[in-house]
């Protein structure tokens, strides 16, 4: 249905370093943005090849990350980049962490607007995480909602699935998509399609790959 792009850091000694280690220093340091820019780019590369040879193409979606609204406009970039590698909007979604949203509302209101009026579609990323402000939802345009892990490991629970079971209901009654993140066993994608949840992400369907295995791993289900 779709992929999304993620960091991942290969240290030579240390093996498989995480986003939860690396991430937070880049915030600090203000080299965010430099890698967002890079891994959009190389997103962009990546459609634009599968493009040329032949593949029938699903959206990617690219994280933005709080330092990024600050420090470049967010919406021209993204629209320069689809340009430079002639590709349709639509095959790059846009995803936005709840928290930027709670922080900044008018600003992030704009440039989701901006981004929509481009032709990108723009997703709530880790909606549930604990900045959630339900009266957003009224006056934010969003293509879609991500529910974020959080909620989705409440299933299991008795009151946890009440709690899911009306937030989706909420969302779905304002015409929102919504895709639940984080999704590992069987249990959950049950309950989840009971909810009629839109799509669903996690470790169920594939850990995250570096773009060489993604590739042979389309080859090898599809034939191609």
């Amino acid at each position: 249905i779709s992929l999304e792009s993620l960091a991942r850091w290969n240290h030579p000694e240390k093996g498989l370093v995480f986003p939860d280690y690396f991430i937070p220093v880049l915030e600090k340091n203000g080299l965010i943005t430099e890698l967002d820019l890079y891994i959009w780019e190389e997103v962009c590369k990546s459609i634009r090849s599968w493009i040329d040879n032949g593949y029938n193409i699903v959206p990617i979606s690219i994280n933005v990350s709080r330092a990024d609204i600050y420090s470049i406009d967010v919406p021209k970039t993204i629209k320069k980049l689809v340009e430079k590698y002639d590709i349709e909007p639509r095959l790059l979604e846009i995803e936005i962490t709840e928290s930027i949203y709670a922080e900044q509302y008018d600003t992030i209101t704009e440039m989701v607007g901006k981004l929509r009026s481009y032709g990108f579609k723009v997703f709530m990323d880790d909606f549930g995480s604990g900045y959630s402000s339900l009266s957003s939802l009224n006056v934010m345009h969003f293509d879609t909602i991500k529910l974020d892990k959080s909620l989705i490991d409440y299933i299991g629970d008795r009151n946890g699935e009440k709690l899911l079971l009306h937030i989706t209901q909420l969302l779905q009654s304002f015409g929102m998509t919504i895709t639940a993140e984080g999704v590992e066993t069987s249990d959950q994608v049950e309950f989840l399609k009971n909810l009629h949840c839109d799509d669903i992400q996690g470790y169920y369907f594939s850990k995250p790959l570096p773009v060489n295995e993604f590739e042979d791993f389309v080859r090898k289900h599809t034939g191609l």
